[in-house]
């Protein structure tokens, strides 16, 4: 443990590995509720929840272990849980539960550790917890969906079906690229680097994971719909829009402030509200593509790869926050991941037109791109009396439940939202418990917030 160094001035942050567990509890619990058609995934859903339960636990024992001398027993608890848990299931025996169990605790702990060790004073034990468990269940869950496009011969036939398997085949070849890169540096300088960015480019539109191939299937996908073309134009506009802003602060040459950094928050509304509401699996493909391009831009600035690096580096200069205290662009990457995170987790988030899971959908932009933005704008400028142990104020606490609360009933007067009283009430109740939490906490909000809000607006 003292080897490992956690982003200063932050509590471990060892509560948050319930949240990725939680949420996928949530979320299973509403499919079978709301969208029944979806029980073909039952099976690895409920797989994933055991896993995120076993990692959660192993995340709990090691920190714990760190602080008292606890046997040996004591740290193997997580696996024997785990391998119980997955033995329950009708589909496994109690020999492969058993080394399951095993085996992906042992992993799960072996990335958690190197991930702190290579990314000192990055993230809190915490954050490295949500960051590592979202990993270990994407590949778990990309390896069986593959495995049943090639062993099975199980093609997807829906259009987020065909989304999804891009998807999920692009990311596994970003993780390979970032692993090479990892373990050789040859791959480090400008022509290797920019010859293995062009193998993951063809690897993604002609890897044989749809029929057609994933190019001419996404070109299908996008023009056979006119309103789907007005989105991405919109989104392109968008997409000026940020570059417009990172330019405009880069030639003031000074540190951005929270204000200014708030932009983007809204810049994502304006991406999440109507892709969620009017093209859902547009919005999904999209938000695979932008983190892809997110890892990319860092691996160049990382990497001060010409001719763009010394750009990025500046721009990360200037816009960082006092939680980009390491290597990484932290908040940037958590605002996507915590906005996305919502229709990551749900089952069949676009499958129908009226779509009983919008409000658990929209959590991201509730809590992070409203709420957080309104807290910080009036905090920042109103706030006067302050929480005790804590440097947010009461009525940025006020702006975020009030500013959430007003979002809703909007979309609900715009007939976008039809909310029960049960609805309403657990939205109250989410609103308020997460803006507790974004006064109190010390994690990185972009990314607690939208898990936050989206277990407890899930419960209703």
């Amino acid at each position: 443990m003292e080897r490992l160094l956690p982003r200063p001035f932050a509590s471990n942050g060892g509560w948050l590995s319930l949240l990725l567990p939680l949420a996928l509890a949530v979320s299973y619990l509403h499919s079978h509720t709301t969208t029944p058609a979806c029980s073909s995934s039952d099976a690895v859903h409920r797989y994933l929840i055991v896993i995120a339960l076993g990692t959660c636990l192993r995340t709990l024992c090691f920190l714990l272990s760190s602080g008292w001398a606890l046997n040996w027993l004591f740290n193997l608890l997580p696996a024997f849980v785990t391998s119980a848990c997955l033995a329950l299931q009708p589909e496994t025996t109690w020999i492969t539960s058993l080394i399951g169990g095993f085996l992906i605790t042992t992993l799960y702990q072996h990335v958690y550790i190197s991930v702190m060790r290579a990314l000192p004073k990055t993230f809190s034990f915490g954050e490295a917890a949500i960051l590592v468990q979202g990993l270990v269940l994407f590949l778990l869950n990309a390896t069986s969906r593959i495995y049943a496009l090639f062993a099975l011969q199980a093609k997807p036939i829906t259009d987020f079906g065909q989304l999804n398997a891009i998807m999920q085949s692009a990311l596994i070849c970003l993780l390979t690229v970032c692993v090479l890169l990892a373990l050789l540096p040859v791959l480090r300088q400008p022509l290797p680097f920019y010859f293995l960015i062009g193998l993951l480019l063809v690897a993604v539109t002609c890897a044989p994971v749809t029929q057609p191939l994933p190019l001419i299937a996404l070109l299908n996908f996008i023009l056979r719909d006119q309103k789907r073309l007005i989105v991405i134009v919109f989104y392109i506009i968008l997409v000026a829009l940020t570059g417009a802003t990172v330019s405009w602060q880069l030639g003031n040459s000074t540190q951005a402030n929270t204000r200014v950094r708030k932009i983007f928050h809204l810049l994502i509304v304006l991406v999440f509200v109507p892709g969620l509401v009017y093209q859902c699996a547009l919005l999904y493909i999209a938000t695979g593509v932008a983190f892809a391009v997110f890892v990319v831009l860092e691996l160049l600035r990382l990497l001060q790869m010409p001719p763009f690096g010394n750009t990025l580096v500046a721009a990360f200069e200037s816009f960082k926050d006092v939680k980009d205290s390491g290597q990484l662009a932290l908040t940037p990457f958590c605002l996507l991941i915590g906005c996305s995170l919502p229709i990551w987790l749900t089952c069949c988030p676009c499958g129908q037109s009226d779509n009983p899971s919008l409000l658990m959908l929209l959590s991201g932009v509730l809590a992070v791109g409203v709420g957080d933005t309104a807290a910080s704008v009036v905090g920042s400028k109103y706030g006067r009396n302050k929480w005790s142990n804590s440097t947010r104020s009461v009525e940025g606490t006020i702006a975020f439940v009030v500013s959430i609360l007003l979002s809703v009933w909007f979309l609900e007067l715009g007939g976008i939202l039809d909310l029960t009283q049960g609805q309403w009430f657990a939205t109250v109740f989410a609103a308020l418990n997460a803006a507790l939490v974004e006064a109190f906490t010390d994690q990185v909000d972009n990314l607690v917030l939208p898990l936050v809000f989206y277990i407890l607006v899930g419960l209703a």
